[in-house]
């Protein structure tokens, strides 16, 4: 949408987060004459100088504006939405139709999604093509909103979550799918309608890099052909063999020769060389780089050893899918499992399976589908030893009774954290707080 259409318009910002005051500022400075509102709980209200409403936001209120711009975690597919007749819009859209070809050499846009892997991708992509040269700024789902961004970069790196892709608004230069599972039920309303939404990202992209070893990116290759696309984790380009990245028949990286863990970050790392290599960035020396790059918080993030123990924050891991991929990261015989979280349905059953065999030490459930996830693991075979308590302190205390010397404790919840935090890096904080503090305590009071 251009500004030009929003003159003279009643026009709405619904969602106050980090994006929603990015999209009050540059609309404030853009349209100062803009009649415009801010849709939000009373205790978001700053002292910006335009009107704010703490309404529930029902089809009535959002019929009082000509445009809504929604911020992406509000769901298009609530009746509120579905039952207005206002138009709806986005950041993201009023960037790429106000700002993109701004500039006389407009920035190539890099869009990576997926379920998992995204913000780490991103990071390791952004931090490359810094340290290859080149003006490069890490925005959207994670970074700086994408409408603070300028037209003077050369490249901006756009974390896209299903939330951004669904309306097909961003028209990337560059498009990655590193993988898909099943999230976001609450938001999307089915697993069909999920995959459909992170899709539009790659159908609206110039140039677009898909998984060879994702099935469900492969299902949907068949199901919604693209005109064109690459594949990563192919042994024609990048691809892991034996915990090793290859590129065709040289080995690059071994999962133990960089800091960040897990052999699903060799499969990430392959969609950024294949996307590095495209865009003619030299190889050897961002590799190089990312070497001594280490973990983002909350993502297999290493605490330390306390008293011993292998403490690991995993907070980010919001799907059983995340928490298998952190338990390969881990010895099973050795490892304390904290799961649970905020409900929204998903199936625990595969995991179940998945870790019968190899079972980890102890898996202590807690949160608001603590008591159906350790029901499901129970069920699944004697192997498979756990605990439920009520909330994630009280796992962590329990989970500190029961390790011993060279064990791991793992936070991986396996799902959301709204039942109790703000959000997952909340939880992380909180967990890491948590756990110095038991370090700090004196040795008699352990």
């Amino acid at each position: 949408m251009k500004l030009t259409e929003l003159k003279d318009r009643r026009v709405a910002i619904w969602g106050y987060g980090v994006e929603g005051h990015a999209t009050a500022d540059y609309l404030t400075s853009q349209l100062p004459e803009l009649s415009l509102t801010i849709l939000c709980p009373e205790n978001e209200v700053d002292q910006r100088s335009v009107r704010f409403n703490h309404d529930v936001v029902t089809a009535e209120l959002l019929n009082q504006f000509d445009v809504v711009i929604k911020s992406p975690g509000i769901s298009p597919y609530q009746p509120a939405v579905q039952q207005s007749v206002c138009r709806f819009t986005s950041a993201t859209a009023l960037w790429f139709s106000n700002e993109k070809e701004r500039s006389k050499s407009p920035p190539k846009v890099i869009a990576i999604t997926g379920t998992k892997g995204k913000s780490t991708s991103c990071y390791l992509l952004n931090e490359a093509l810094k340290a290859a040269g080149f003006n490069s700024v890490l925005a959207g789902n994670f970074g700086v909103p994408l409408l603070a961004c300028s037209g003077d970069f050369d490249f901006i790196v756009l974390e896209t979550s299903s939330y951004q892709a669904q309306d097909g608004t961003i028209h990337a230069d560059i498009a990655v799918l590193l993988n898909l599972y099943t999230e976001h039920l609450d938001w999307h309303g089915s697993i069909a309608q999920y995959h459909q939404d992170k899709w539009r990202l790659l159908q609206r992209a110039t140039t677009v890099f898909v998984n060879n070893e994702d099935p469900v990116s492969q299902e949907l290759l068949l199901k919604y052909p693209l005109n064109s696309f690459h594949s990563f984790n192919i042994t024609a380009g990048f691809y892991i063999l034996d915990e090793v990245l290859m590129y065709r028949d040289k080995a690059l990286l071994s999962s133990g020769g960089w800091l960040i863990p897990g052999v699903h970050n060799l499969a990430n790392l392959a969609a950024v060389l294949s996307v590095l290599v495209a865009v003619g960035c030299p190889l050897m020396p961002a590799l190089n780089a990312l070497k001594k790059l280490p973990p983002l918080p909350h993502r297999l993030q290493p605490l330390g050893l306390i008293n011993g123990v292998h403490v690991i924050n995993d907070s980010i891991a919001s799907t059983p899918h995340a928490t298998w991929v952190a338990l390969q990261t881990c010895p099973l015989a050795k490892t304390v499992l904290l799961v649970g979280g905020f409900e929204r349905g998903v199936d625990w059953q595969w995991l179940a399976q998945k870790i019968a065999a190899t079972p980890p030490k102890l898996i202590i459930c807690s949160g608001a589908n603590g008591p159906r996830i350790e029901q499901t693991l129970r069920h699944q075979g004697k192997s498979l030893v756990t605990l439920l308590v009520p909330d994630l302190k009280s796992a962590l205390v329990t989970a500190l009774k029961h390790v011993e010397p060279d064990d791991w404790l793992l936070l991986s919840p396996g799902a959301p954290s709204f039942d109790a935090f703000k959000n997952y890096q909340e939880r992380g904080y909180c967990f890491q707080q948590w756990i110095n503090e038991y370090a700090n305590q004196e040795p008699t009071s352990a």
